[in-house]
């Protein structure tokens, strides 16, 4: 069955947004404005990254990228690393992937297994290490980070099992 990426609850606003640099005037606040004709635009080095702490742990299911090569051209990415952990010290790789067509719309990155564990973490790290005709600087119109169905949600919530240690939490979820 496939995953309805618009019902799923977006919990970007509830972090901390950095990105790895920024054009004047293309600011990472562009990101989460919901007009998909203004973008994020990177002015420096590659790869470039998009970074978000949460504050407290958080179910990720997946995350979503806006992107139209037919407006950004040698703009867009053609490869998204996305890297997951408690800080940026101790992320791991979760995703890599290289698109097999040119994006034009929301790009969707499962960060979860079909019936597998949540992915739980405190940060999250998207890296553009490629872009489409050898492009330099990278664009993105908008990114949202989506939080667990609310089926599973509630599913957890009402199956969640009576231990309340610190050594219960620990181990909790795989990583």
């Amino acid at each position: 069955m496939a995953t309805d990426y618009s019902k799923l609850p977006n919990i970007s606003a509830q972090g901390t947004w950095t990105v790895s640099s920024t054009k004047h005037g293309f600011g990472i606040e562009n990101l989460h404005d919901g007009n998909v004709e203004t973008f994020w635009q990177s002015d420096g080095h590659q790869p470039h990254s998009i970074s978000v702490q949460f504050p407290k742990r958080h179910q990720i299911h997946a995350v979503s990228l806006y992107l139209d090569i037919d407006k950004d051209e040698s703009y867009t990415p053609c490869r998204v690393a996305i890297c997951a952990g408690t800080n940026q010290y101790d992320k791991q790789l979760v995703k890599d992937e290289v698109f097999t067509n040119e994006p034009r719309g929301w790009v969707d990155f499962r960060l979860t297994d079909i019936d597998g564990p949540m992915l739980m973490a405190h940060f999250l790290h998207i890296e553009i290490p490629l872009n489409y005709e050898n492009g330099k600087d990278v664009r993105v119109r908008m990114v949202r980070v989506l939080g667990p169905p609310p089926s599973e949600e509630k599913f957890r919530r009402e199956h969640i099992l009576p231990y309340t240690s610190q050594e219960f939490y620990m181990y909790e979820s795989l990583r």
